[in-house]
């Protein structure tokens, strides 16, 4: 049912908001999952607090909020909208970003991502109009408001719009010291000529407060958490697409939060004739339509409304009662900023801003660069790093990157006052080509793989293909069940195909370096796509199993040495085999045999032998057609004896 029931400021005085609360959720719009009873990030909207204590500071207040809701009255029964009337207000915009820890110190690509939304939101132009319920999709308001970053300041000296100051505080709550430079945050500017935006860490999961109209003048604003604030940069989801300042600049603008903060008992109003009734604030999701004690039928209540508590994915649309609100703050109380030039350039020391129209793109595409500098420059120098043009005179140029990467971009703008330049590292990412989800193939899981130190032959792995596109290059990689070092293999032909081959014997140095239980190591493979800058993993990894099976050694005597012994190789130098003989005088037991080469680095490149062996005289290979020419070092262990000697590979 719509509300028909109006009641006075006086009653909202009467009113004390208490932890209202936001809850985080996940799922998709609309998607009727009740996360109420969920143990979620909760935070809380704090201007009807805000109003409680500024009619404890200021008892006049009351009085003149009541005497401007006649106002209101009045100008509702008189507002007519003209068909095609499409008079939009610019409203200039001032960001007060405190800030405590480097964090906190937002970037202007963030910033200027909420003032897009705000502009978005309030004309109606946000995407997710789409999502609005067919029962109120003609209720939908273009509310014919605009915000632009402010030009000029108070004293009339260029400005980008944004302050920047750093504090000893690190959490504000909802105390007024951020609204003051000698408290800690930052003064404001005049109300009658900006909209004042405080961004700093609020804390106590305080999601934002904003300042009804006709209020101290030195508190005017919106206040917000600096990670709810934007669509970019630091961010704490579901608050993540600036809807947090679309709901507190509808306060700014006149609008009480749709249920009419009335403790459920259906008898308040948010005072807009075309919202539902509403018992209470809702969170998440919910799914559509949703009813409650208020509005018991369908279509139900109005939970996507801006005013409202739910996930800012849900949230799109004032109402046309809302226009009408909203209209009457800037033809009263915020008639001023009507009137307001802070948001027309002015000529000065130029401070150097830009934008691209996309920070990451698909190689072969192009970029739109924007320059946003104030002073109103007369002159222009681009570099762009690996773009073509590399370097551009133009305001506002267009630049295409060809290869996949992270590029910097630096301008440098001037005019007769000056100059001033601002470099962005690694501020355009350029994609490689798209790539699909894909599998691994061969071998298959619990494959068990032979693997020996004197096998040239390749054991082949094999996965599917993930893009079309001939550019992007594959690797595998292999772990030990447990361990976490990586070892990576590039596919054949450079890279390029979808199977990699991979020596035995080599597998065999790496199953020794995992470390063999008895004659085997249990690992893992999975393959990965690469398309220059992005790589994607295969969606499953199978297990194998090496399985060692040392070659080459040979009883050279049946005959009981007397001792322990480790005889030079032979031949020495040699190429690419040698021998290596050795005595065992007794049986070993439980103590394997090694034999162990080592690089002159001291690395284990092979291990030739590991093993239980009886008393004898032996004798074993070692081919090192894998290996590079140079010096190499072989070591008997046996029990508690063991002895190192050295030989010389030549190619």
């Amino acid at each position: 049912m719509i509300k028909k029931i109006v009641i006075t400021v006086s009653v909202f005085a009467l009113i004390l908001l208490t932890a209202v609360v936001f809850r985080s959720n996940e799922n998709s719009v609309y998607s009727g999952i009740d996360l109420q009873n969920v143990n979620v990030l909760k935070r809380t909207c704090g201007t009807m607090a805000d109003l409680e204590m500024q009619y404890k500071m200021d008892p006049t207040y009351r009085q003149r909020m009541a005497d401007m809701e006649k106002y209101v009255e009045k100008f509702t029964k008189e507002y007519s909208r003209k068909e095609g009337d499409l008079t939009v207000i610019t409203i200039p915009v001032v960001v007060h970003v405190v800030w405590n820890t480097p964090v906190q110190n937002i970037s202007d690509e963030q910033i200027l991502s909420q003032i897009e939304v705000l502009n978005k939101d309030f004309r109606r132009l946000n995407a997710d109009t789409t999502n609005t319920p067919a029962p109120w999709k003609s209720l939908g308001a273009d509310c014919q408001i605009e915000f632009k970053m402010a030009r000029r300041d108070p004293n009339g000296i260029p400005t980008l719009g944004i302050t920047r100051t750093q504090t000893s505080i690190t959490e504000f709550g909802q105390s007024s010291a951020l609204k003051f430079t000698s408290s800690g945050g930052h003064d404001a500017w005049d109300r009658d000529r900006y909209l004042n935006l405080w961004v700093a860490n609020l804390g106590s999961q305080l999601l934002g407060y904003a300042t009804f109209p006709g209020g101290n003048a030195a508190l005017d604003g919106v206040a917000i958490g600096y990670n709810y604030f934007g669509t970019v940069g630091t961010l704490s989801p579901p608050y993540n697409k600036g809807r947090t300042a679309t709901h507190e600049v509808g306060h700014w603008l006149w609008l009480y939060h749709i249920w009419g903060d009335d403790n459920g008992s259906c008898g308040g109003s948010d005072l807009v004739g075309d919202t539902p009734n509403q018992a209470a604030e809702f969170y998440g999701c919910p799914g559509y339509p949703t009813v409650d004690a208020c509005s018991p039928s369908a279509p139900g209540v109005m939970f996507m409304n801006y005013m409202d508590y739910t996930d800012d994915a849900c949230m799109n649309l004032f109402t046309n009662g809302q226009l009408v609100r909203i209209n009457s703050a800037m033809n009263g109380p915020r008639l001023p900023l009507q009137s307001s030039n802070g948001h027309i350039d002015i000529s000065g020391m130029p401070i150097c801003l830009f934008k691209a129209d996309s920070v990451s793109i698909q190689y072969n595409n192009p970029v739109h660069f924007s320059d946003l500098s104030a002073g109103i420059p007369t002159g222009w120098q681009w570099t762009f790093t690996g773009g073509s043009p590399s370097t551009s005179t133009s305001q506002n140029p267009t630049v295409t990157y060809t290869t996949p990467g992270l590029y910097t971009v630096k301008l440098r703008v001037s005019n007769s006052f000056g100059s001033d330049s601002l470099t962005k590292t690694s501020y355009i990412r350029v994609r490689g080509a798209s790539m699909s989800n894909f599998n691994v193939l061969d071998p298959p899981t619990f494959t068990r793989l032979g693997v020996n130190s004197g096998d040239t032959s390749k054991a082949v792995f094999k996965w599917q293909k993930s893009s079309t596109n001939n550019s992007v290059n594959y690797k595998f990689k292999l772990r030990k069940i447990g361990g976490t070092t990586d070892y990576l293999f590039t596919a054949n032909s450079g890279g390029l195909d979808t199977i990699a081959g991979v020596r035995r014997s080599q597998l065999d140095s790496i199953a020794v370096q995992m470390g063999v239980t008895g004659d085997s190591v249990r690992c893992t493979w999975r393959a990965w796509a690469y398309n220059g800058i992005d790589s994607l993993q295969s969606l499953n990894s199978f297990i194998i199993t090496l399985v060692r099976s040392p070659i080459g050694i040979q009883v050279i005597s049946s005959e009981i040495p007397q001792k322990f012994a480790l005889y030079n190789n032979y031949p020495n130098p040699f190429n690419p085999v040698t021998r290596i003989n050795f005595d065992i005088p007794k049986l070993s037991g439980d103590k394997n045999v090694q034999i162990e080469v080592y690089d002159v680095q001291g690395s284990l490149v092979e291990l030739l032998a590991n093993q239980n062996m009886d008393a004898g005289r032996y004798s074993i290979d070692w081919n090192a057609v894998n290996f590079s020419s140079g010096i190499y070092f072989y070591r008997i262990t046996a029990g508690s004896f063991t002895d190192t000697k050295k030989m010389v590979l030549v190619k």
